[in-house]
């Protein structure tokens, strides 16, 4: 192996899933130095974009599943006895966001098994007795500008009445393991909406203007400045918006129990909307919540959560739906009120850090780093629990 020039070495590595590359760490101490670079780190996330490749699943149901997208394979089952209640928020480059409570938020690589709790988020002075409860809602990103990943935090403040007492928004920094306030979001949130779909280092949400008009407003996270997207020409109502396959969508509830998909070929150009699919279900009822997740490996089928249900094939040329069935959850349209919904996400498999530099999770050179190191590679090499 000494034979072969490390460029090669680094080639054939960016190839492999995460699980291997843990592994292969200790070949030697220049294959450990070259998998924890952060160029590597980056070429090796590139590659898995840009090859379609390791693709998986969180699912946040009685337990959080980590499954292989093309397979539904198993790959990790995490115990969350830590997270009561939970919440998995968003992904972003194979890290995943769960919301344990209130200012308890943590970050997460499913595939390197890293966990990275995150501090407390500052609150106001204008938090007062008056206020009847707190809702946030958290998004995350990555600025490239910075090489810094972000957490974005909308808070709005009820008054026992019912209206708004005041709202924030705070945005954490990885790099600077900072939060601070920031311009506050210009529209309010309604309830149940999802805020914060990444893509294009913007977070993505619809909302209802002054005039009542639902619209896709976006959040840059490196410029630090609100804009407008340009909606789809349909005359139905905006449920959300979603990311697939490298493009923004928009679903929006159709005639009857159908829902239209929508995806936005070219980013912020209107006239690139195109209808991806028109889902009718096998149901009389209406369909309250349709999420697109990904495509097939092959491009033809369309992966789809049908209201926390059952995960749904969508064949694009036969316009047919079949089940996907992934073991420890319900595949039924027929689904009783008894059994657990769930919540799911497309994230890549990568080997990018949940640590901050500047956090105490960070390996620090030296003595004490090293052994610190030492007790993470053999935590990641015994077994698989979900720690703060």
């Amino acid at each position: 192996m000494s034979d072969i020039p490390p460029e090669i070495i680094r080639e054939i590595l960016i190839w492999l899933p995460v699980k291997s590359l843990l592994r292969f760490r200790c070949v030697s101490k220049p294959w450990r130095s070259m998998i924890d670079r952060k160029d590597f780190i980056k070429l090796h996330l590139r590659h898995s974009y840009e090859t379609n490749s390791n693709r998986t699943l969180v699912v946040d149901s009685t337990q959080l599943f980590y499954v292989d997208l093309d397979s539904f394979e198993q790959l990790d089952i995490g115990n969350n006895t830590q997270f009561e209640p939970q919440t998995v928020a968003c992904s972003c480059d194979g890290l995943v966001l769960i919301v344990v409570s209130i200012n308890s938020i943590v970050l997460w690589n499913p595939a390197t098994r890293k966990l990275n709790k995150l501090p407390v988020t500052p609150l106001e002075d204008r938090i007062t007795n008056e206020a009847k409860h707190i809702e946030q809602r958290y998004a995350l990103g990555y600025d490239s500008k910075h090489d810094d990943y972000k957490v974005v935090m909308f808070q709005v403040s009820t008054r026992l009445d019912g209206g708004c007492s005041f709202s924030e928004t705070q945005i954490y920094s990885l790099r600077s393991n900072t939060w601070k306030r920031i311009e506050d979001f210009p529209y309010m949130l309604p309830r149940g909406k999802r805020w914060g779909v990444y893509l294009n280092e913007a977070l993505h949400t619809v909302v209802k203007d002054g005039q009542g008009s639902e619209v896709i407003m976006a959040f840059n996270i490196a410029k630090e400045e609100h804009y407008e997207v340009p909606r789809p020409s349909v005359n139905y109502r905006l449920s959300s918006v979603e990311v697939m396959g490298g493009c923004l969508t928009a679903i929006a509830p159709g005639k009857r129990n159908s829902t239209e998909i929508w995806a936005m070929k070219e980013y912020r150009v209107k006239k690139s909307w195109t209808k991806l699919l028109c889902f009718e279900p096998p149901l009389r009822e209406p369909c309250l919540n349709l999420c697109p997740l990904s495509y097939s490996k092959s491009g033809d089928e369309v992966l789809l959560n049908y209201d926390g249900i059952c995960l749904n094939w969508y064949n694009l040329k036969e316009k047919t739906v079949s089940i996907a069935c992934v073991p420890g959850l319900t595949a039924s349209f027929n689904a009783s009120a008894h059994d657990p919904s769930f919540h799911s996400e497309f994230c890549v498999g990568s080997l990018v850090s949940p640590y901050s530099p500047a956090g105490p999770g960070y390996e620090r050179q030296g003595k004490k780093g090293k052994e610190i190191k030492k007790k993470r590679d053999d935590f990641l090499s015994v077994g698989f629990k979900l720690v703060l």
